[in-house]
């Protein structure tokens, strides 16, 4: 049976020092600035957009030592909607949750207006991905492999990890939507 651990895990490597003017939560993910993000992503490059959703976009991101992250830049208009302390507070719960099946939070950054968090960084692409593409990585699924990929969502949410996050941000509707229809 697959476990779901709530506890924090120190991160190996610190690569960007801390935003100006952010509260700094009780977190192991990491603050990055915005000048630091611009950098590592070509300054928000198309060539760098990985997606996008009702939130925001997703762009790649290469720190200096050659890492990939995926940076979510949040839409202004859901950055606005929300606090900064309420964001930190976001970050602190995204940071509990570690699960196989759930992408890691790196970091996060809250500048000038803009929110943004920074998650590990899957060269596969996401399941959406996967699952309805037209290239030829989607032809290649057998249903072996479909099947155990629908396993492995299913564990994560047997485990509680999707409810626990749909708990945690039950108080903003369009989050919840995104994350049950996602």
């Amino acid at each position: 049976a697959d476990k779901v651990i709530v506890k924090p895990i120190v991160p190996n490597e610190v690569t960007a020092g801390p935003s100006a003017k952010t509260p700094k939560p009780s977190t192991f993910a990491r603050s990055f600035t915005i000048a630091a993000l611009q950098q590592y992503t070509n300054s928000f490059s198309q060539e760098n957009l990985l997606g996008g959703g009702m939130l925001g976009s997703v762009y790649r991101a290469e720190l200096p030592d050659g890492k990939l992250l995926a940076v979510k830049k949040l839409e202004k208009r859901v950055a606005s909607q929300q606090k900064d302390d309420e964001f930190i507070e976001l970050v602190e719960n995204i940071d509990r949750i570690q699960h196989v099946n759930v992408v890691r939070l790196m970091g996060y950054c809250a500048e000038h207006g803009q929110k943004l968090l920074i998650y590990e960084y899957c060269s596969n692409g996401s399941l959406q991905d996967a699952l309805h593409s037209d290239d030829e990585f989607k032809k290649l699924l057998s249903w072996n492999t479909r099947i155990r990929m629908a396993l492995g969502a299913a564990r994560a949410l047997e485990s509680g990890v999707i409810s626990y996050i749909i708990q945690m941000l039950e108080h903003d509707e369009e989050l919840c939507y995104e994350i049950e229809s996602g």
